[in-house]
């Protein structure tokens, strides 16, 4: 599975979990407030009974209640009378005024009361019960067990569909990516060949029309070299090699000049300026790869008769040029891969996403400076002595 397949099922999952969790826990939410009410109707069932033994005890027999059923009697204005138990007091000062077969249920944190008021005796009748805390335990228990199995079961679910749905982009893909490493295996030995026939001339025997022909002959071969460098990464990025120190004056001039043809055409002016450099350790033909395509796009992007400057100062390398610059809501997204902000320029909009990819493989930074113009920097860590 491709990097931007995974990010988009990683989306898409994370976005259909979202909604999993709020269905479900709307889903949950009343299936705890039903089977709640289920319990402490129960609960109620089981006090009227209690309620009913007790009244027939002390209001026929003259006995007190069964010692299993916890009772008080209190006057109309709240006052114990008899029972087996004090009555909390926010358990009775809310009671409303009751009439005559009517009921009042309260609670606390520990139990259940049944309120009921004898007119005929202006007495209230009180029996309690613990709340039965095992059966919400087992309600909870028994709701985390189904949300989590549903939770679990549709994700799978998804997760299947998804896949599948992919597979054929997913073919696609890899249709594309065969069929460019193909290409770009064709591609090499005609580039080569242009190269080396362009260098193989004697350009002081041309006239000026021949080197000018020559000269766009060169510049074609050169910018289907730089393209042809960046498919071949895409489709099959080599192994990294081992880090090494890199002498960036040299690589930096060795570059410029291969570029140089490039830049002629639109009278570009390249200018180095480097001063107390910090060593870079690196993998070389990856960072000429980053180079290689900032210089490119320097050029690509600059105006006629514009400047491409490589400033190199401390752990830190510039490439500017004098081209439109690039708006800050588009600074991070013009690194993501096939991104072009001027299709004018043609190209496949893969350079600033190998840079990136590149930078980070070598743990380099890679930003869009601050600047009036257009300014890349690459900076790195200072090598610790010793």
């Amino acid at each position: 599975m491709i990097k931007e397949e995974k990010k988009a099922l990683r989306r898409f999952l994370l976005l259909y979990a979202g909604s999993l969790v709020l269905f479900l826990g709307i889903i949950g939410s009343g299936y705890y407030r039903f089977h709640s009410v289920q319990i402490f109707k129960a609960e109620q069932r089981e006090m009227r009974l209690m309620m009913a033994s007790a009244s027939r005890s002390l209001m026929k027999k003259g006995e007190a209640p069964s010692e299993e059923i916890e009772w008080a009697l209190l006057d109309r204005n709240g006052r114990m009378i008899s029972g087996t138990f004090d009555l909390p007091k926010d358990s009775y000062e809310a009671v409303p005024p009751l009439h005559d077969n009517q009921e009042y249920f309260a609670t606390n944190d520990r139990h259940i009361y049944y309120i009921v008021w004898f007119a005929h005796r202006l007495q209230f009748l009180v029996v309690r019960k613990p709340i039965n805390t095992e059966a919400f335990e087992s309600l909870i228990i028994n709701l985390v067990l189904i949300w989590g199995g549903a939770f679990i079961f549709f994700m799978v679910i998804a997760a299947f569909l998804t896949v599948m749905f992919l597979k054929p982009l997913r073919d696609t893909i890899e249709l594309l990516d065969r069929f460019i490493k193909d290409t770009t295996h064709e591609m090499t030995t005609p580039i080569s060949a242009i190269l080396m026939s362009a260098e193989g001339f004697d350009r002081d025997a041309l006239n000026e029309r021949d080197k000018r022909r020559l000269g766009r002959i060169d510049v074609a071969a050169r910018t289907l070299q730089t393209v042809y460098d960046d498919l071949a990464f895409m489709v099959n990025p080599k192994t990294k090699r081992a880090p090494q120190e890199i002498d960036l004056a040299r690589l930096i001039r060795e570059r410029i000049e291969f570029f140089e043809p490039l830049g002629r055409i639109k009278q570009i002016e390249y200018k180095v300026e480097i001063s107390d450099p910090v060593p870079l350790i690196a993998d070389q033909r990856e960072f000429t790869r980053i180079l290689d395509n900032l210089l490119s796009n320097a050029v690509k992007y600059n105006r006629q008769g514009g400047a491409v400057r490589v400033i190199v100062s401390g752990n830190m390398l510039a490439v500017e040029d004098d081209g439109n610059g690039i708006a800050v809501e588009n600074r991070k997204k013009i690194f993501e891969r096939f991104t072009r902000l001027d299709d004018a320029q043609g190209g496949f909009g893969l350079g600033l996403s190998i840079v990136k990819e590149l930078c980070a493989r070598n743990s380099l930074t890679v930003r869009v400076a601050e600047s009036k113009v257009t300014r890349f920097e690459i900076e790195w860590q200072k090598v610790k002595k010793g």
